[in-house]
């Protein structure tokens, strides 16, 4: 498949917003890349969650979400989205599951 970098970006911001979606929701997919997003007609489709772990109680939660998050900036890098996979990753679960942990 080829996109153009408008096209990319937008797919990509997508994923994001959906990868942030299920993390507040307390699921890290476990095994995302390319091969589990589907796409057809400029809309992404996430499959195969037979990997989910939850953010809360599993310790290896953290870094299972950075590399799918890692993975996802690969992928949209050779259609020109730039973005630190890192970066991204540490400030989603500050927003969706550090924020739990220090409520009452």
């Amino acid at each position: 498949m080829e996109l153009d970098a408008a096209e990319a970006r937008t797919l990509f911001d997508h994923l994001l917003w959906n990868i942030g979606l299920m993390l507040a929701q307390g699921g890290v997919h476990g095994d995302l890349s390319a091969y589990n997003v589907l796409y057809w007609q400029g809309e992404i489709t996430l499959i195969d969650f037979p990997q989910v772990v939850d953010p809360q109680s599993n310790p290896d939660a953290r870094s299972i979400f950075r590399r799918d998050v890692e993975r996802v900036c690969q992928y949209f890098a050779r259609y020109g989205v730039r973005a630190d996979g890192r970066r991204l990753a540490n400030e989603l679960w500050q927003q969706c599951v550090a924020r739990k942990e220090t409520l009452p």
